[in-house]
């Protein structure tokens, strides 16, 4: 039986471990929810990417079937054409339009319009084949699709890949409208809500907002952290193994590790619950021989990343263009003497996007 000096040294332990706990909950919330803002801009300006799948194979441009859709457009227009690809990014469409201006002679305008403060020529300053082309886009940043620059009859062609549809799209038609030349058209690749982008989306988008703002894992390595950042300081960090804070938070956070696997252990969460333990399990593996502080920082600027990209994740949900958004779209386009022709566009049979072409 523990004495009474035992008992009292144990329910202090406890007492400041929970106070510490709700400290950190409390605190590094807060602290977390300042990190989502900007997302956009901080995604096109660090990731050496064109588009928004800087994990695929075709983050540096568009490929296969999708290039050989948009050259098809391409091949229709007139040369001098002016084209402005809305929610551009950092210009994987709009290199595309000027390629084939290139290839075939066509001397094409083309602007990029996006939100977000887009920088693609300082972001591919060492990448001469790239610059070649993104040095013939006028790049638009922090201009919204609803607030377009162009003069009315000025723009031949907007076209768009997966960015139209995170603006508000009626106004966006509206301005559209009002810029467009008496023979435009308007060409979108849309999110479609079948497709495998989507639902993998949807799956990416649970794990992080689970992990990072619903389970207290990122706030118990952080607690963990600072304790040991403190210990590291008063120079007792040899004895940082058999510190009790040590030994009790790491004891959680191998209790939480093991919940959250057996909570997402489908095969749909694979990819991005191992990519977030992978961020964790080096930090506390390390733990014991580096320098607690650098660590933390460390462990923030991943949550950072991390928090980014279910920000971006769950934008793209929001975005993905039902049926009743398409039939509603299809409607306004009607009040404004266009047609609409929407389709599902396949690749490998299976839905990838809206197809949506309106003239």
């Amino acid at each position: 039986m523990p004495s009474g000096t035992e008992n009292i040294g144990m329910i202090s332990f406890f007492c400041v471990f929970i106070y510490l706990y709700l400290f950190y909950t409390d605190f590094y919330s807060k602290r977390l929810l300042s990190l989502i803002m900007n997302h956009w801009s901080n995604y096109w300006s660090s990731s050496k990417t064109l588009n928004s799948f800087s994990e695929s194979d075709i983050s540096k441009g568009y490929t296969g079937e999708i290039k050989r859709y948009w050259f098809d457009i391409f091949s229709k227009l007139k040369p001098g054409s002016k084209i402005v690809d809305i929610g551009c990014g950092n210009g994987a469409l709009a290199c595309l339009a000027v390629e084939y201006s290139n290839s075939h002679n066509l001397d094409f305008v083309v602007h990029g319009i996006d939100a977000a403060d887009i920088k693609p020529i300082d972001t591919f300053k060492d990448d001469k084949k790239l610059l070649g082309l993104l040095s013939k886009v006028t790049f638009h940043p922090k201009t919204p699709a609803e607030k377009m620059p162009f003069k009315r009859g000025a723009i031949d062609v907007f076209i768009s890949q997966f960015g139209f549809e995170y603006s508000d799209i009626l106004k966006t038609l509206s301005e559209c409208q009002k810029a467009l030349a008496d023979n435009g058209s308007i060409h979108i690749m849309a999110h479609h809500p079948n497709s495998v982008i989507s639902q993998d989306t949807k799956s990416g988008a649970h794990v992080l907002n689970e992990i990072l703002h619903t389970s207290p894992l990122f706030i118990q390595v952080d607690l963990l952290l600072d304790i040991a950042t403190q210990v590291y300081q008063s120079g007792q960090y040899q004895a940082w193994n058999r510190n009790p804070y040590n030994q009790s938070i790491t004891h959680t956070i191998k209790w939480i590790l093991d919940t959250v696997k057996k909570q997402f252990h489908e095969e749909k969460y694979a990819n991005w619950l191992n990519d977030i333990i992978s961020r964790v399990i080096p930090i506390l593996q390390n733990l014991s021989t580096s320098n607690p502080q650098l660590l933390r920082q460390h462990l923030a600027h991943d949550f950072n990343l991390l928090d980014q990209h279910r920000a971006r994740l769950e934008e793209q949900i929001k975005a993905t263009l039902t049926n009743t958004n398409l039939k509603e779209l299809e409607e306004n386009t009607l009040k404004l003497n266009r047609s609409t022709v929407s389709t599902t566009f396949n690749i490998e049979n299976q839905p990838f996007a809206w197809s949506i072409t309106i003239e």
